[in-house]
């Protein structure tokens, strides 16, 4: 994973800024654009509509003229400018023309049209609308008549020059809006940045400032507080657990060292058995401490965390099999035990089994009873003995790496205080639940494990 450091940060936030306004920009030109051109052509459109209906009224009033006998050069206008108006009959000869059209030949040759039609005709370098109309009474003759447009096309070049010059100022003033607007969105961001870039891992009890709104940059700030209250939590229990875990580890090495020199200082074949002994009493607790807390780590590892496997087991023989294991002078009762299937991980539920029983026996006096019973959907797995007990304040801690009740701290009595802790995530892992209470029938400590019952 290649490293995120301030400049690349601040480079992908450059990016963003920088990608919102070229974006925004580039669509509102399309738009921009889109929207001039849909006005030009309906402003020409428009202004042609404007002249085609001049020419239709002014052919029907010529028209009207004709059939009210009038004289044929009497119905056009000498002197036109910016229209034209000729008179063709059914030969092709021009009968009359305005004054511009005097001696031209007919604008519109061929046969007669069906109906009118609309043209443009480029008359000495000047652009005409010409239409062509047919008339239906007491002579048949062809009324070509035309209007100047190059108004219209100077009225539509200027609209097209404005929109060259206002377009791009509107896209420029468009563009510094968003760079502006976008940047001021991004600087919690940047201040986000800079305080996260300073949080160590001595300093994890820091909090990022989100805005005071509820956006997104703000709920973006509350993600940022929660993963650092869940890192926090992390290395709170990270350190604890190293000191304890390394607490636990020196005591058996230096336990093993002093019996040792102990031994070593007479030449007493005795005492060095003696020595030999509890060496090997303190490296069987220390393989087990070592072997918890392999356990554990293994599961704090994503991709080597064993998922339990679920098989239909026969909890009362798994728990035979572990009381038969235990080395003990104490006495295990399993006199209790009934039937019970359950669907879990063998492996792991002999597990649970022998660190319960493990515990048991440390704290026991004489005797450990253990139960298998079923009530109702569930399969009840109780671990009792004749120790001093649980104290109710101290029945969640006991659950916890390392953790131990005070009556349990000596070191006689007490174990590493990983057993328990085991016990409670293999039992969540199986959706199982443990309660710790009071022997009702050997007064000292009850650890209750009901697991669903397979058979229903």
């Amino acid at each position: 994973m290649t490293p995120i450091t301030n400049g690349s940060i601040m480079s992908k936030l450059q990016t963003v800024r920088v990608r919102a306004t070229v974006g925004a920009t580039v669509i509102v030109a399309i738009a921009l654009l889109v929207a001039g051109g849909v006005l030009v052509n309906v402003l020409r459109r428009s202004q042609v509509d404007i002249v085609d209906g001049n020419l239709r009224l002014r052919a029907v009033d010529i028209e009207g003229l004709i059939d009210g006998g009038a004289a044929l050069s009497s119905v056009t206008v000498q002197s036109e400018e910016s229209g034209l108006v000729q008179l063709v009959d059914t030969s092709g000869t021009v009968v009359a023309a305005s004054a511009n059209l005097l001696g031209e030949a007919p604008l519109v040759a061929g046969p007669a049209p069906s109906s009118s039609t609309m043209r443009i005709e480029q008359l000495d370098n000047a652009k005409f609308r010409v239409a062509t109309f047919e008339t239906d009474g007491n002579q048949t003759l062809r009324i070509i008549v035309g209007s100047d447009i190059g108004d219209i096309d100077r009225t539509v070049d200027v609209v097209i020059g404005a929109l060259a010059i206002g377009l791009p100022l509107l896209l420029l003033l468009i563009a510094v809006l968003v760079w502006v607007i976008v940047g001021r969105a991004l600087l919690p961001v940047d201040r986000m940045r800079r305080e996260v870039d300073e949080i160590g891992g001595g300093d994890l009890h820091r909090r990022v400032r989100g805005p005071e709104t509820n956006d997104e940059i703000a709920r973006l700030a509350t993600t940022m507080n929660d993963m650092l209250d869940r890192l926090e939590r992390a290395n709170t229990i990270q350190a604890r657990f190293v000191s304890d875990a390394s607490h636990e580890l020196r005591t058996p090495i230096a336990v093993i060292r002093h019996e040792l020199e102990m031994a070593l200082r007479e030449d007493d074949d005795r005492l060095l058995r003696e020595a030999a002994l509890d060496v090997l009493d303190e490296d069987l607790r220390m393989q087990r401490l070592v072997d918890d807390l392999l356990f554990l780590a293994r599961r704090e590892s994503t991709a080597a965390r064993p998922s339990p496997r679920r098989e239909l087991v026969d909890l009362d023989d798994v728990v035979l099999a572990e009381a038969q294991r235990v080395d003990t002078t104490k006495r295990v009762d399993t006199s209790g035990m009934s039937a019970g299937q359950v669907r879990a991980d063998p492996d792991q539920l002999g597990r649970i089994v022998r660190n319960l029983l493990d515990n048991a026996l440390r704290h026991a006096a004489t005797t450990v009873a253990v139960t298998v019973e079923s009530t109702d959907s569930r399969v009840w797995l109780h671990v009792d003995d004749d120790g001093p007990g649980v104290p109710e304040n101290d029945r969640q801690l006991i659950f916890e790496r390392f953790g131990r009740s005070d009556d349990a701290r000596s070191r006689d009595e007490g174990g590493a205080g990983l057993g328990l802790a085991i016990v409670s995530e293999l039992v969540n892992d199986h959706g199982a639940s443990i309660v710790v209470d009071t022997s009702p029938t050997l007064g000292g400590a009850r650890f209750s494990v009901g697991f669903a019952d397979a058979r229903r």
